[in-house]
């Protein structure tokens, strides 16, 4: 997509123009809101569906027996939301209570 964009603009290596300030002179969003984006939007429809629903089960649920290996422990789901919200300036207290203002969350979060 940046190479298109180079060229769109012509835009060559020589000039020294980062991606991001490529992105920005077209209005684009960069690859890590928009991951963000797609995030909090499954998050939201997660938090609407009926809790017998396989995924928010998932969510929800902790392992019983297991270990980890060493090192830093793997990030959860529920920390890459928390993150994710504070990204957003979403307070991370009312959050599940906005997800099920479907038009509201989406709003908030694009």
């Amino acid at each position: 997509m940046m190479r298109h964009l180079h060229s769109i603009m012509r835009i060559t290596w020589m000039d020294k123009v980062t991606n991001k300030k490529i992105l920005e002179r077209r209005g684009l969003p960069s690859m890590e809101d928009l991951l963000i984006r797609k995030n909090l939007r499954w998050t939201g429809h997660l938090m609407r569906m009926s809790p017998d629903r396989l995924p928010k089960q998932i969510l929800y649920s902790q392992l019983s027996s297991g270990h980890r290996k060493n090192g830093r422990p793997r990030l959860l789901f529920n920390d890459t939301i928390r993150r994710n919200l504070k990204l957003r300036d979403i307070t991370t207290d009312s959050w599940t209570s906005l997800t099920q203002q479907r038009y509201k969350w989406r709003a908030l979060v694009k």
